[in-house]
């Protein structure tokens, strides 16, 4: 059949109609991934579901002028994006038309002017995760797009270039050095410079493990990789309380990452963010503007913005519940004007609307799950006059500017952030006040 693509949606796929001629599903919306707005291309049915199915492309009749050549070889095999055959311009002006409809969809009628913030669009990513295949031949890589089957590579061209020499230099060495049969993933974490560098790999809990045989190998992982300072090998455990068990921690647990002359303590497994090219830009926008006697930061992991916020406020209220990231944060903020509590946003709230004076300005930067409207409406019963929402998802941040705005806020300022080229992913900084 052929379809002519009306847009791309959030999840990167292309939207068109299926023509009403077409027995038992015209008129349905198909979703076809790898197409671009304005194509036509000639598809086939893959899967029908109840109001849409999906298809893929058997031939481009009519190309975008914005197509190209995808930089990596296993584009459309590897699940890990999903606009490479977009020119980068594109890509933003793709997302931007993303995060708008999400936005009006979720209820936002009144929309300010989206700006962009944008670097380097490949070897970005301070971290990745690959799986491991083990049999019939050892092999690292990503997941095939919603299998679970893996794809072989040799390098990533959206990582940063030290882990590119990781994934190209790992197999080998693993091979030579280790039984590395219940091996099953590994993450690597590179630091601003790329001159320090963490690991993480993952095995399956059965056997025994061979901790001399581990520290050899990470011996000789160090000597072809320099960098490497640390790393820990775990157990998967697929219990209620626990996801994963300590078998072996090597070397150093931290690295220190600098953004904007600001100097952090990361530790393995504390979240931080993944470009290396838009980190700096990324926080000066969320902290951009007037300073204040009080800020509350909320979700804040290892107080990559409660460090920026000090410099500004008198003082510098965080929340956040992971420990892991809470020791990363007492160390990078000691002596500064910043106070810390170990807590669910949820509960810091409702605690705060009933006592706490009222913060200048909330900074939140929740997970992809977002606030949620309970968590909104507790946020404007503490008063603030200036929230800033940082969003990594265009559909929870709908639904929670909808609350916020219907609780009395208005929308002031939208930027686009694009801390995941090449894919569908984006990151949003909102800005609204009363």
């Amino acid at each position: 059949m052929k379809l002519t693509i009306e847009k791309v949606v959030v999840g990167g796929q292309g939207l068109a109609r299926v023509p009403a001629e077409v027995e038992e599903i015209g008129g349905m919306r198909a979703f076809v991934p790898f197409t671009l707005p304005g194509e036509i291309v000639e598809a086939e049915l893959r899967e029908q579901h109840h109001g849409y199915c999906t298809a893929f492309v058997r031939q481009i009749e009519r190309a975008s002028s914005f197509r190209t050549q995808p930089p990596c070889p296993w584009f459309g095999t590897c699940g890990g994006c999903q606009l490479q055959h977009g020119m980068y311009s594109h890509q933003l002006e793709i997302k931007r038309e993303m995060l708008s409809e999400a936005l009006r969809r979720a209820g936002v009628r009144e929309l300010a002017a989206v700006a962009s913030i944008a670097g380097e669009p490949l070897a970005y990513r301070n971290r990745i995760r690959l799986q491991v295949q083990t049999h019939p031949n050892f092999a690292i890589g990503y997941r095939h797009t919603k299998s679970h089957r893996i794809t072989p590579i040799d390098h990533c061209p959206i990582a940063a270039p030290l882990l590119q020499q990781c994934i190209a230099r790992f197999p080998g060495i693993a091979q030579q050095e280790m039984t590395y049969s219940t091996l099953q993933e590994v993450e690597l974490f590179t630091n601003h410079d790329q001159t320090e560098l963490l690991a993480t790999f993952w095995v399956r809990p059965s056997g025994k493990f061979e901790t001399e045989r581990w520290r050899g190998f990470l011996k000789a992982l160090q000597k072809q990789i320099p960098q490497l300072t640390g790393a820990d090998v775990l157990a998967e455990e697929k219990t209620k309380t626990q996801t994963a068990r300590p078998l072996l921690e090597w070397g150093q647990k931290s690295l220190r990452y600098s953004v904007g002359g600001r100097d952090y303590t990361v530790s393995r497994g504390s979240f931080f963010q993944t470009n290396l090219n838009v980190l700096h830009a990324f926080v000066e926008a969320a902290i951009e503007g007037d300073g204040g006697k009080l800020a509350w930061d909320l979700f804040a992991g290892a107080g990559l913005f409660s460090l920026a916020l000090a410099g500004k406020f008198d003082e510098v209220v965080a929340v956040e519940s992971s420990p892991s990231a809470c020791r990363d944060f007492k160390i990078n903020l000691r002596e500064k004007n910043a106070a810390l509590f170990r807590s669910s946003v949820l509960d810091f709230l409702q605690k705060a609307a009933r006592q706490s004076p009222a913060p200048d300005l909330v900074l939140l930067d929740p997970p992809r799950a977002g606030l949620g409207v309970e968590g909104c409406g507790l946020l404007a019963r503490c008063g603030p006059s200036r929230i800033t929402y940082v969003s990594c998802d265009p559909a929870t941040l709908g639904r929670d500017l909808a609350a916020l705005i219907q609780s009395g806020y208005r929308l002031q300022q939208l930027q686009l952030v694009d801390m995941f080229p090449q894919t569908h992913h984006l990151e949003t900084i909102a800005r609204l006040y009363r």
